[in-house]
């Protein structure tokens, strides 16, 4: 197995994974926050809108937790291996 290259961050990756994690940390823990406390929540007269509630609020902060975590994805994605410009390979050379 040849050795591999790490991956190194490039602007646009680094820029994507920050702005995702922007979204998707805030978010993430605005819907556990809410999401337990609205299926642990024993005291109120809203029990049989737990369920109800819960989706509202799944849909509501999922959505933006599903962008910020396609956002992270996508800056991990987009790292790239450094190829010194020497050593690319010549489509026309055989071997």
């Amino acid at each position: 197995m040849p050795d591999q290259k790490p991956l190194h961050w490039t602007a646009w990756s680094l820029t994507l994974f920050i702005i995702g994690l922007l979204i998707l940390v805030p978010s993430g823990l605005c819907t556990g926050v809410f999401g337990i406390g609205v299926l642990f929540d024993s005291n109120s007269g809203w029990k049989n809108a737990a369920i109800p509630l819960f989706v509202m609020v799944l849909v509501i902060g999922g959505l933006p937790m599903f962008v910020g975590g396609a956002l992270v994805a996508a800056g991990l994605g987009m790292r790239r291996r450094n190829e010194p410009q020497n050593e690319k390979r010549d489509e026309n050379r055989p071997g």
